[in-house]
């Protein structure tokens, strides 16, 4: 078993959860591969199996690992370990990361020549960051920012959504913030969560961001989901205050 190939650069494995729920859906991670200035970088790494962990030996093993926030950290302090890789975090991460990293780098910094990184504010972990793959027809790797094609969020695949919106820092400016996305070209759109959208990404994304109704929707969600836990409410509000 290999990991899946989405673009000449760019493999893909995943976790499956919710399959005893019929609501399947995937937990992602990244592997980016450039052969011409020999990086191999894992993104958010989840547990490789034997198989797996052969493939990348016979290319070289991993040679960086970068996350797309704290949250997952997953497995990369035992693959650090294992292959000896550099751990690169956004200057953002720092303060939240509780594991040993070695280089940081910042919002717009292009990565050997091909991996822009890109931190769209104000939507959920002040520490998110998104990977901007340059080559071919351009492809995005978001982490929790968006979410990809899941049952258990009636998301159906080949669409965009947002997961628990009650973790959005603001409803309005989540939104402002996602159209910045808009500025750049791609073809591609894959997620931490849920399944890829493989063609058409920037016009999928494009009708989620401009659909009144979508965000009318997931405002009514929000607000649910502050009924249900009114401690989140107040963690807004205090983040908000401190922003000012």
């Amino acid at each position: 078993m290999m990991l899946t190939k989405l673009t000449p650069n760019l493999f893909t494995w995943a976790e499956i959860h919710g399959a005893s729920r019929n609501q399947a859906y995937n937990w992602n991670s990244f592997f980016v591969y450039d052969e011409s200035n020999s990086i191999r970088a894992l993104i958010d790494p989840l547990p490789l199996s034997e198989s797996e962990i052969q493939w990348l030996d016979k290319l070289g093993g991993p040679t960086h690992l970068m996350l797309t926030c704290t949250y997952h950290e997953r497995c990369l302090t035992e693959f650090k370990q294992k292959w000896g890789c550099e751990v690169l975090l956004h200057e953002n991460q720092v303060q939240e990361a509780e594991f040993a990293y070695d280089r940081t780098f910042a919002d717009r910094d292009v990565l050997w020549d091909f991996i822009e990184v890109v931190r769209v504010p104000n939507v959920r972990h002040g520490e998110e960051i998104s990977f901007y793959l340059r080559s071919h027809s351009g492809a995005f790797i978001f982490g929790d920012l968006l979410s990809g094609g899941r049952k258990d969020k009636g998301i159906p695949d080949g669409k965009v959504g947002i997961n628990a919106p009650e973790y959005l820092v603001d409803i309005n400016k989540a939104r402002l913030s996602l159209r910045m996305l808009l500025h750049f070209e791609f073809d591609l759109v894959c997620f931490g969560h849920g399944s890829p959208v493989v063609r058409g990404a920037k016009e999928v994304l494009k009708h989620f961001i401009e659909c009144d109704a979508t965000w009318k929707d997931l405002a009514q969600k929000r607000e649910e989901g502050f009924r249900l836990n009114p401690e989140l409410r107040k963690l807004h509000c205090t983040k908000q205050t401190n922003a000012v």
